[in-house]
Order: C-alpha cells, then sequence, then structure tokens
C-alpha cells in the first residue's frame, strides 16, 4: 500500500557476465482496476434494475387494461395520476435540482430497484447540488451512494412499510450525502464492527465488504461519516465531502 493505494510491484534484476548490475522495478496502481470492475458491476446492477422496473410496468398496464376492460374508468384514471404524479415528482428533483449526471444515473438506478422491493425511497425536495468536482468520480459515487442506499434498502427487511430517504446538499465547503431508513437500528455491539472488512449481520458468504469500501473511499476523499439512530428505529448515514483536493 503506497497511501491510499493499492500497488503491485516487480522487481528484475540485470545481470551481466554473472553479477547483478542493476534492476529494473516496475509499479502498477492497482487501485484504477479495482475500481473500474466495481463500476462495472455496479452498472450490471443497474441494467438489472431498470429491466425489473420495466417488468413491474409491464405488470401495471396489464391492470390497467383489465380496469377499462371492466369498465372500473375511475379506478384506472387514479391509478395514472398516482403512478404519475409520484413519478413526475421524483424526476423532477433529480432532473432540475441535481446538476451532476452521475449522481443523476445512480439515484434513477435506486429508484428502480425501490420500485422493484416494494420500497419507498423518497428524495428531500430540499435536495440540491451543483455539478460535482472531478476530484469525486462515478466509481466514488458508486461505492458510497450506491452502497449506503442498498444498505438502507436492506435495513427495512420485514417492515410493515419500508421507508428509505436521500438528501443531498453542496452548500457550504463540503458536498453531504445523507441517507435515512425507517429499519430496526445497528446494535451498540455492531456499531463498533460495522465499517471493518468481511463484517456483516447477514450469515451468507461473501458479504461485508460494502461500508468498508465506503469508509475507505470517504477517507480517500478526505471526507468523514457520521452515523447515529434515530429515536424511533432506523439509522442516518451521513458523508461529508471537501469540495476542494487538499495537496
Amino acid at each position: 500500500m503506497l497511501g491510499e493505494r493499492r500497488v503491485i510491484v516487480n522487481r528484475t534484476p540485470i545481470i551481466e557476465n554473472g553479477q547483478v548490475t542493476g534492476v529494473v522495478a516496475s509499479f502498477r496502481d492497482k487501485t484504477e482496476i479495482d475500481e473500474m470492475v466495481n463500476t462495472l458491476s455496479e452498472v450490471k446492477q443497474y441494467s438489472e434494475e431498470l429491466r425489473a422496473q420495466t417488468h413491474e410496468f409491464t405488470n401495471k398496464l396489464y391492470v390497467l387494461s383489465g380496469l377499462m376492460q371492466l369498465g372500473k374508468y375511475d379506478e384506472a384514471v387514479k391509478m395514472i395520476q398516482n403512478e404519475s404524479g409520484n413519478h413526475e415528482h421524483m424526476q423532477k428533483i433529480v432532473f432540475e435540482q441535481l446538476a451532476d449526471s452521475n449522481l443523476q444515473a445512480i439515484l434513477l438506478g435506486k429508484m428502480a430497484k425501490a420500485s422493484e422491493k416494494k420500497i419507498n425511497f423518497m428524495i428531500d425536495a430540499d435536495s440540491r447540488t451543483e455539478s460535482l468536482p472531478a476530484h469525486i468520480t462515478i466509481s466514488h459515487l458508486i461505492t458510497m451512494i450506491g452502497n449506503i442506499i442498498d444498505n438502507a434498502f436492506e435495513a427495512t427487511e420485514g417492515k410493515s412499510e419500508r421507508n428509505v430517504s436521500f438528501f443531498t446538499t453542496d452548500i457550504g465547503k463540503d458536498i453531504v450525502f445523507e441517507v435515512s431508513d425507517n429499519g430496526y437500528g445497528i446494535s451498540d455491539s455492531d456499531m463498533e464492527k460495522i465499517f471493518e472488512k468481511g463484517f456483516s449481520t447477514k450469515a451468507e458468504q461473501g458479504r461485508g465488504y460494502g461500508l468498508s469500501l465506503v469508509s475507505q473511499t470517504i477517507h480517500q476523499l478526505s471526507g468523514h461519516l457520521e452515523l447515529y439512530q434515530k429515536d424511533d428505529g432506523g439509522s442516518v448515514f451521513t458523508v461529508f465531502l471537501p469540495k476542494e483536493v487538499k495537496e
């Protein structure tokens, strides 16, 4: 490790007349490769989420068709109004108040996933940001925002009503991302280990890396994260990232 970057080092000696006269050392940055792999994995996931959303809307069209055939026109109109009203409200916030296209893409993917899983995923109406600084890449956003939102979705499993909200602002010197859920919260013992690599409250194998990557990425961007439990249950993750890169 060189700072926060993972580097592969290879050394080959130069031999002349049976004697070592020098050495060639190569240094290959593996961090960007890892980030690219994570990004491609997330893009594939977003593609599957959008496909699921298409399937869900197809099912809704069948319901509308059934209502129309039964002559229940008022119910059909009400269903259309509810669907379009919620969709337009969320899209208006994403496209009119959030100027960064990478952030827009991530949130649209999560909106699709939430719709599939019957989660009430709301973007706070007060959210506003300009285009994010160049040093905050889409890979960084996917690792941080994607994992935190997914973690919030999972935290609401088992709840009769599953609510997750997202808020962002760039007022001041920091860019702030906040994700809140109405899950069961995090125990005090788990709170101390939740960002450790490999730790998970789930019994499944291959888990426990998401929040560890979140923590590493935030540290790499010289930011910090706050986590607290709400009085009525659930958790709030807040990420603070400085707008300017520290030399």
